[in-house]
């Protein structure tokens, strides 16, 4: 029964998840907030014109559209890491409440930049856009504030990434229907 119990709270999203925040974590606060910015940049560079890879595949608009997601959610992790007091704690990946609004904040913000540049460089700048970038965040957020709790559970971890994945498909998805309609 307790090789059960221990299995439950044990398993692979779970590990994922706390891995790669462990990893974000053993980075110093300033290397944290170069990658930061690194990444801004390669959102900023992608942003700048038009991308010519065409896709053969269906619903292509809508997976350009889904990339967002996970996109903004490793800023939003490069963020908090950076903005998180130190030493970060043994629980990490959750570096505390003010870093995850220091994050959101800043990806909320980039976001909005990074669809005006669009929209100046000759692409389609989208609020929708927007909000499928902060759903990425939210849900990269989320789920590292869960794998960091003490009672954290595979299970409760594979419902919260299947939910996170659904939320993110939801806001690619209007977008996508916004971008058809307009």
């Amino acid at each position: 029964m307790a090789d059960a119990r221990a299995a439950g709270r044990h398993g692979p999203w779970l590990a994922v998840v706390r891995g790669v925040g462990r990893g974000f974590g053993l980075l110093p606060r300033a290397l944290a907030a170069v990658a930061s910015l690194g990444w801004m940049l390669s959102i900023w560079w992608l942003s700048s014109g038009p991308i010519d890879i065409r896709v053969s595949v269906p619903a292509s608009d809508f997976f350009w559209n889904l990339a967002h997601a996970p996109v903004f959610g490793l800023l939003a992790a490069l963020v908090a890491t950076a903005a998180a007091s130190r030493p970060l704690p043994r629980a990490w990946p959750h570096p505390g409440r003010l870093a995850w609004l220091v994050a959101f904040l800043a990806v909320a913000a980039w976001a909005a930049i990074d669809e005006l540049h669009q929209a100046r460089s000759g692409r389609h700048g989208s609020v929708f856009d927007v909000a499928t970038d902060l759903t990425g965040a939210a849900c990269v957020l989320w789920w590292a504030s869960y794998a960091g709790q003490h009672g954290a559970d595979e299970k409760g971890m594979r419902r919260r990434i299947a939910a996170g994945a659904g939320l993110c498909a939801a806001a690619a998805g209007l977008t996508t229907l916004v971008d058809r309609l307009g």
